[in-house]
């Protein structure tokens, strides 16, 4: 299967064939969203929950661990295109993929925080601070990398005939330009004891909420939308550029238009009180849901539907997957955060860190779709 699937995928290819428990199309989404929630779930038990976990790491470094992890899948997954583990049978190959995954988050982000935190405090290990600058270097990664496999179609080194070990180590190079070019120039500055006020283009809480919904811009044209409006074009480097360049104009619009939500609609007036500067920060946090049921309705439901038109297809999925992420937040803020996962309240009745806990469950769903390809269960094959 290959990772954060398009929609021009039929619903008679998805999840197919597999050994295992076999499910009708209506539950087999059902079935994928408990596994993620219930493996999640005990991840957080054993070293997240802040109240009763075995051992607590929360919220650093696990989230820079798990923030690293995700970027290293989205290498393997995407850029090389499970290259080295595709000869492997199911479950070896998702627990070699999955382990292989581990080892480089945990190097990677080991190196940054322990290592050249010594050289340079803002990612030194010493602080929460630390960790999270190390970590704040996958919210560039996962678009710089991601866009070049997905969005720009892996060019210019799809059109150059290179095998798939070395295209994956081309759209490396490039995705790391494109990473270190956005990390220095919009998030370092914010964190470097030498930086001054003017040398920064925006604040750190205004970084991370803007460039998440710059993510939530490229997830929803390309795995809702099939590429679209970019595809419109005809020439691929075009629609590379496009797709590069129009997700930021579109996120600026999502990001604006999430601030508005959360201030009307979705924070307490209190909470708004309490969060106060890092309100901006908060698209990212809605955000985040909203990434979770794209990629879920893209890899798991098979993009649901398929018989109304393509224009008509495509914004049901969207209002579903946008609907689901506001619903899931305003659970996840008012009961489950507190409730369910221990995290602290910002007023009473709100709290939580979605991106955490979301970020979690993408990892989990991420996992066990592209490196496990839904290994123990399969949905019934339905007729074109």
């Amino acid at each position: 299967m290959e990772p954060i699937k398009s929609s021009v995928d039929t619903p008679s290819t998805y999840a197919t064939g597999r050994a295992g428990i076999t499910f009708r199309p209506f539950v087999f989404p059902i079935a994928v969203f408990l596994i993620v929630h219930v493996v999640s779930l005990g991840v957080w038990r054993l070293f997240v929950d802040p109240a009763i976990a075995v051992w607590r790491y929360y919220p650093q470094p696990f989230g820079m661990y798990l923030f690293w992890g995700i970027l290293v899948l989205v290498f393997i997954g995407f850029n090389f295109g499970m290259a080295g583990f595709s000869s492997l049978k199911q479950p070896l190959r998702g627990f070699a993929a999955t382990g292989m995954t581990l080892l480089f988050a945990f190097a990677i982000a080991g190196t940054i925080a322990h290592g050249y935190g010594f050289l340079d405090p803002a990612f030194s290990a010493a602080s929460n601070a630390g960790y999270g600058a190390a970590g704040l270097i996958v919210l560039i990664g996962f678009y710089g990398f991601g866009i070049v496999a997905t969005g720009m179609g892996g060019w210019p080194w799809s059109d150059a005939g290179l095998s798939p070990a070395i295209g994956g180590f081309a759209q490396l190079a490039n995705g790391c330009c494109l990473t270190v070019l956005g990390y220095f120039l919009l998030v370092y500055p914010n964190l470097s004891s030498t930086s001054v006020s003017h040398g920064v283009l925006l604040t750190l809480p205004v970084v991370i909420g803007w460039f998440y919904s710059v993510i939530v811009a490229w997830l929803t044209t390309f795995l809702i939308f099939d590429n679209w409006p970019w595809n419109m074009l005809k020439h691929r480097s075009h629609i590379a550029f496009a797709a590069f360049a129009g997700n930021f104009l579109l996120g600026t619009a999502i990001y604006f238009g999430h601030l508005a939500l959360l201030k009307s609609i979705l924070i307490p007036d209190e909470a708004l009180g309490k969060i106060g500067s890092m309100l901006p920060s908060w698209a990212a946090q809605l955000g985040v849901w909203i990434v979770f049921w794209l990629i879920f309705w893209a890899n798991v439901t098979g993009n649901f539907p398929h018989r109304f038109g393509t224009f008509t297809d495509r914004v049901i999925r969207a209002i579903a997957c946008w609907s689901l992420g506001v619903i899931s937040f305003v659970i996840y803020t008012r009961w489950f955060s507190g409730v369910v996962l221990h995290e602290s309240a910002i007023v009473p009745g709100f709290g939580g860190d979605p991106l955490t806990w979301v970020d979690l469950l993408n990892f989990v769903m991420l996992i066990y779709v592209v490196y496990f390809e839904f290994f123990g269960i399969s949905k019934i094959r339905m007729p074109n």
